[in-house]
């Protein structure tokens, strides 16, 4: 018998005799493939609402009315001014010393956004308190007003 020969007569044993077998085994990893597709599909979706992720605001947190001059510069000195001021010991190189610097960060949406990131906070210690992000989101859907 040749190799060729000893091939295909090797390869019709093989398919003819174990094609049932394939079959059920094919049968079977799809029946467990979709159990366990549909045993995961109800924890699939997940909706977070920026109030469970976030909190809200106290109901003491006054968010009316807030000004940069009082309540977001007060709140920029205490929690961003080490890092985000110019000069400063541990200067980031990403200026916010003054007015006209915060509020280009605060209209491109990038100030709300950093201050609100969970899985890399600003400042690095953690989440400023609840109540201080609700007033300076207040102020920048304001405009971000230099008052």
């Amino acid at each position: 018998m040749t190799l060729v020969k000893f091939r295909q007569y090797f390869l019709k044993k093989i398919t003819f005799n174990t094609l049932p077998i394939m079959r059920v085994l094919q049968t079977t990893l799809s029946c467990l493939f979709l159990w366990a597709l549909l045993a995961l599909a109800p924890s699939a979706c997940y909706y977070d609402s920026e109030e469970e992720l976030y909190g809200t605001a106290p109901a003491n947190c006054d968010t009316v009315g807030v000004r940069y001059s009082v309540e977001v510069k007060a709140i920029f000195d205490a929690q961003c001014a080490r890092c985000h001021v110019p000069g400063s010991a541990q200067y980031s190189g990403i200026p916010m010393g003054d007015h006209a610097q915060l509020a280009q960060f605060a209209k491109n949406g990038k100030l709300v956004g950093r201050i609100n990131n969970v899985s890399n906070p600003m400042p690095p210690s953690g989440l400023m308190a609840a109540c201080d992000r609700a007033r300076i989101e207040a102020w920048v859907r304001a405009g971000a007003p230099n008052n």
